[in-house]
Formats: structure tokens, sequence, C-alpha cells
């Protein structure tokens, strides 16, 4: 028989349930009622941290509150990322990640205990950032096709750079792997040192971003083979994609995404993503992403979007046997 306490319990209980959504909405219709920060995994002056950049400018014009980027670098970029899942789920804390450490170092490493998919609400998808294939001027191939040509003749005399990982590193291994290729992976820390070596003759080969690459490239210090993506960047617009090239089974890609800590209240994360995506959608925005070789991005089902480049990043550790921090 139920007791005059647990009808209490109960009638509180259900009091604090109607509460919470009442309130919901209501704390959504004021928000931000105070400085927002976006955690970035990566230092300033890099391509995520330019594209969180100009985000949270247009954010903030539109709502009123400070946006703020909170550089968090280390542990290849599983600190920030961590520490924007563990972050009350409120709306204060945002993510802004790159594919290495969103998608490709949980299935590599077993410190990154964490899921973009599962610990996450879905933002945006805030650009896509080409990787273009650059060759040293040493190497007589101009085309892509003749590069495997010249590889295959060569086997274990070219190398190629990445930080161990990455998209670069992965799409080489991939390469070799698809093409039947030994090409030598040399780790690096950073597009620009890889774009270096390649222009002093120190390294062979290097998978690095548009931005990157692109004044070595116009300035003819490295050469050009091909560019990922259904279709070529608009920064370098004579390069063919890998599939106009002649492998159209190379579909690794590499992009920077929006998130917010699992539990965010659906309301402001679905006005957050309206807001961005008119950002995202703004002229000079593009402009100033296109001028640093980030794309707008036409799928914004974040989630099916994860969910699929997980997938593919996954089927090309695996097969390939990259581990790390193991």
């Amino acid at each position: 028989m139920e007791t005059h306490m647990q009808r209490v319990v109960q009638w509180l209980y259900g009091l604090a349930l109607a509460a919470t959504l009442v309130s919901t909405p209501a704390a959504a219709e004021h928000y931000p009622e105070r400085s927002v920060e976006i955690v970035v995994s990566y230092g300033a002056g890099g391509s995520t941290d330019f594209v969180a950049r100009a985000v949270a400018q247009k954010l903030s014009e539109a709502l009123g509150q400070s946006f703020v980027i909170i550089n968090r670098p280390g542990a290849s970029g599983t600190i920030g990322i961590m520490n924007a899942m563990r972050a009350k789920p409120d709306g204060y804390t945002l993510y802004v990640g790159y594919t290495s450490e969103t998608v490709v170092l949980p299935q590599i490493s077993k410190t990154a205990a964490y899921s973009a998919i599962d610990d996450f609400e879905p933002i945006a998808v805030t650009g896509l950032v080409p990787v273009v294939l650059m060759v040293s001027k040493n190497i007589q191939a101009n085309t892509l096709q003749e590069l495997i040509a010249e590889v295959r003749a060569n086997p274990g005399k070219y190398t190629y750079g990445g930080s161990v990982g990455s998209p670069p590193h992965i799409m080489g291994a991939w390469m070799n792997k698809i093409r039947g290729l030994n090409v030598t992976h040399v780790p690096y820390r950073g597009g620009a040192q890889g774009v270096n070596d390649v222009i002093g003759g120190h390294l062979d080969m290097f998978y690095g971003g548009v931005a990157v690459g692109k004044a070595a490239i116009a300035s003819g210090y490295v050469k050009p083979l091909a560019v990922t993506g259904d279709k070529r960047s608009a920064a370098l617009p004579d390069v063919p994609t890998f599939k106009e090239a002649g492998v159209p089974e190379f579909d690794l890609a590499s992009w920077t995404v929006m998130l917010a800590p699992k539990g965010t209240p659906a309301e402001i994360v679905a006005l957050l993503r309206t807001e961005v995506l008119k950002a995202l959608a703004d002229s000079k925005v593009r402009e100033a992403l296109a001028a640093q070789g980030v794309e707008p991005s036409e799928n914004q089902d974040v989630k099916a979007f994860l969910t699929h480049e997980r997938d593919v990043f996954g089927r090309a550790v695996h097969e390939l046997g990259i581990t790390m921090g193991q």
C-alpha cells in the first residue's frame, strides 16, 4: 500500500521533471547569457583554428555574446577533445575538431577513450580541408599515373611525410596498399616542415593541406599531382582529384566539424546549428576560408557524415595495421 511519504516523493519527482521540461526551452530562449568557449585541439594559425575563429566571430555578432577560442593542443589532439567532452553540457563549451582526433585516433589509440558520435551532439560540418599530393621536382613524374609507374620501378627508394595517425600518414600508406607501392613513411610534426623538405629535396612527396602547399605550388617549387575530394579544389582548379587522376578508390578526406558535449539541450544545439550554417553561408566567411584552402560542405547530416568518415578511416587503419600509444 502506498504510503503518504511515497506519494510526496512521487509528487516532488514529478514537479522536478516538469520544471526540467519547462526550463530547458526557457534557458535556450535566453541563450547565451554569457561568453561561450570553443575548444580547439590545435594551436593558433592552423586550418582548424582559422575555421573556429571565423565562425566564432559571426556567432558573437549574431547572438550578442563573445564566442572565445580556447586552444588546447597536445597528445595528438586528444587533450582538447576530451576536455570538451567532459564539460558541462549547457551550451557554454563547444568543440571544433579535425579529422585526426575526431574519428581516427579513437580507432588506433587506447588512450583516446571517446567517440565523437556517441559523446557529442552534432552541430555542423564547418569545412572540407582538401589534401594535395605534392612531389619534389627531383621526381620525373608530372601526373599521378606517372608517379605510380616511377615508384613501382624503384621500390623502397622514395619517402613521404606525415605525423603518425594523421590523415596524411594514412593517405600515403593507403596509396601504398591500393596501388602496390613501397614508399617509406617519415614522421613529421607539421605540414610546413613537410612541404619545406619536399622543396629542399629531403623528402620526395607529402600529402598536405592546400593552404600549406599553395605558395610552394604557385612558385613552382613542388609539383601537385592530385587533390582529395569529390571535386577539384577552388584554390587549385588545375589539379585533378584522385578519382580524375585514375585512383577512384582513394576516398579518404579531411575536414573540420563543430560539436557540443552530449546532453546539451536540443534547442541550444538547433540554434547553434542555424547560426553556424548562416555564418558558413556568408560570402565574406566563404572568401576567408577559401583563402585558407577550406571549402564548404554540402553534407550537413553531421552524424551520418561522422559515421561514414569513421568507417572509411577505420577500414583503412585496420587493413594497414596502424596503431599508436599502446
